[in-house]
């Protein structure tokens, strides 16, 4: 297990909230917490925080596909010729050739990004320098959005700042069907149950064309699941609330908010929440693992976990085994006993 840096090869690591690999521009800072050499695809996922005023102006992309995840602050977002006011919980579903832009409206603003397929996250290395501090540049050197070249894929449509539309675009409270852009409510989502812990589905695999789902996943102090790997599947967990324990490979690590793990294909994990009111933020790649929470789980009309938790289904999970990507390496509720020894 490697701890507070980009190892630069497809290994299970840590990153406490706040490290990463860290480039200012003007008063933007853009941390990468997870990039090709380590998620061994055209993805990223970066941090993105600036000061009241600072803005990334409309532009696309050809071939990435973008997922936004607000954590925390008011951001200003243009999303296909109209204006959002995302505030935290707030999720933004973005493919490929929409044209997007945002601006801070606070000190505070902070967005999760993550890119799939393409390299448009180099964007906040050309634009930027290696930054060493852990909060943003309160500078007023301007930011020259013309370095953005064809080696980027990512196309500034207009610098100049566009009139704002008005009134405020409503956010959705349900996600639509197929690869198109839209922004999805704090709280809202396709919600299931299992056990104790709410999951709800943000993007589904039909969103970006099987490439990825996004899932936030909550409850209260719980049982370890069972450890088990994936062939093929990648992992990306996103601390947001509470406490989360993960085992990953032959270890312990917890993760407390904003901190981040990595966990590749064929890595034994396992986690456990370990207090009230735990939320973490998954991203999952590929897309097509989202069957398993459907067998896992039923669906869920409410908006917190139950006091009295329906049960916990993984019998369904063991009769759908031969179509997963899953290999279990215990039975639920943990090891087996061990017999005494003589």
């Amino acid at each position: 297990m490697i701890k507070n840096e980009l190892p630069a090869l497809q290994a299970p690591y840590k990153l406490d909230a706040g490290e990463g690999l860290r480039y200012g521009f003007g008063s933007h800072l853009a941390t990468f917490i997870a990039r090709p050499q380590e998620l061994g695809q055209a993805a990223s996922g970066t941090i993105l925080t600036g000061a009241r005023g600072a803005r990334f102006p409309n532009h696309r992309h050809g071939a990435t596909h973008e997922a936004l995840f607000v954590v925390e602050g008011a951001i200003s977002l243009t999303l296909d010729n109209k204006d959002h006011l995302l505030t935290p919980g707030d999720y933004v579903n973005i493919p490929p050739g929409t044209t997007h832009g945002y601006e801070f409206l606070d000190h505070r603003g902070k967005l999760l990004s993550w890119t799939f397929g393409g390299n448009a996250a180099d964007a906040y290395a050309v634009l930027g320098k290696p930054y060493a501090g852990a909060v943003y540049p309160e500078s007023n050197e301007p930011i020259n959005w013309s370095s953005l070249d064809s080696s980027v894929d990512t196309e500034v449509l207009a610098a100049d700042r566009p009139a704002p539309h008005d009134p405020w675009t409503p956010k959705l409270t349900t996600a639509p069907n197929g690869k198109i852009p839209f922004v999805l409510a704090a709280g809202e989502g396709e919600r299931m149950i299992a056990g104790d812990q709410v999951y709800t589905i943000l993007g589904n695999q039909g969103h970006s064309d099987g490439v990825f789902i996004s899932l936030l996943t909550e409850g209260p102090i719980g049982t370890p699941i069972p450890r088990h790997l994936h062939q093929k599947v990648t992992e990306l967990f996103y601390c947001l609330n509470g406490e989360l324990e993960m085992f990953v490979s032959d270890g312990f690590v917890t993760l407390s908010p904003g901190d981040f793990l990595h966990v590749p294909p064929r890595t034994p994990h396992a986690f456990q929440l370990k207090k009230h009111d735990t939320r973490f933020l998954g991203f999952i790649t590929p897309g097509d693992f989202e069957p398993f929470f459907r067998y896992l789980c039923v669906p869920f009309d409410g908006y917190r976990y139950p006091l009295v938790p329906p049960p916990f289904r993984f019998d369904r999970v063991i009769q759908h085994l031969s179509e997963l990507d899953l290999t279990i390496l215990e039975r639920p509720g943990g090891p087996p006993p061990q017999a005494p020894q003589s």
